[in-house]
């Protein structure tokens, strides 16, 4: 059997953190955690409940897997993957319900980040739930003639850097984007990957040093510059400033 356990991103990172460091990664088990609610879209739960760490814990242990799957068929593959990847693996899923971006035809591939929309101008790398926004703020942005290439990044540890290289190559500057602090996640392995094999400017948008609050998915998503609307004004901004 392989073991497959799930709660609440908070706890499932934060209260087992030794039994995951201990009595998984160390001897390298084959178990499989799946953290739920992850990021400030928890909503009403509030700063207790809103895991916002758990991606920068996660991927710092020895041997563990880290996933972020976008949608729904997304995730269906991630688990399926889980269940024949030998080793530990955190899969962090969100509570809203998400758009679906991927058709029947998508197949997850552990070693590669996904160039959902390409583009010239600016390099979008996000995962999760964030992923749609940025794809709305893509298209609104296209018709201001800055063209973003939006890069799902779903395996933040081993990162496809290889990816990363090729579309900051061509833009000079990434920009992310992450419903998780900007310390220790998704940001943070870009700036990691750039700064030892491609060196460039990255702007990180998530969750700044801060707890989360309570409140409506919505609102959380809006009050934290994480929504499309304010993603458009920021990487506008950002651009005017590079170009």
């Amino acid at each position: 059997k392989i073991p497959f356990v799930s709660s609440f991103a908070m706890f499932a990172t934060g209260r087992t953190y030794d039994q995951i460091r201990n009595a998984v990664c160390y001897p390298n088990f084959n178990v499989k955690i799946v953290g739920t609610h992850g990021g400030v879209t928890v909503g009403e739960d509030g700063a207790t409940h809103q895991a916002l760490e758990d991606i920068a814990i996660m991927r710092n242990i020895p041997h563990m897997t880290v996933i972020v799957p976008a949608d729904c068929r997304e995730c269906e593959e991630v688990i399926k993957y889980a269940s024949l990847h030998d080793g530990p693996m955190y899969i962090r899923i969100s509570r809203c319900n998400v758009p679906d971006i991927f058709d029947e035809h998508y197949h997850f591939n552990i070693h590669k980040a996904v160039v959902v929309e390409e583009g010239t101008d600016v390099s979008v790398f996000t995962n999760g739930e964030t992923l749609a926004e940025a794809l709305l703020a893509a298209e609104e942005l296209r018709q201001d003639g800055i063209s973003l290439e939006v890069i799902n990044v779903p395996v933040i540890k081993p990162l496809d850097f290889q990816t990363v290289i090729e579309s900051v190559k061509k833009t000079k500057f990434a920009i992310t984007v992450e419903n998780h602090s900007i310390i220790g996640g998704l940001g943070t392995a870009i700036c990691e990957t750039l700064a030892s094999r491609y060196p460039a400017k990255v702007y990180r948008i998530g969750i700044h040093d801060e707890f989360g609050q309570s409140g409506k998915s919505d609102e959380l998503i809006k009050y934290y510059g994480l929504d499309s609307e304010a993603l458009v004004k920021r990487i506008r901004t950002i651009y005017n400033k590079e170009k």
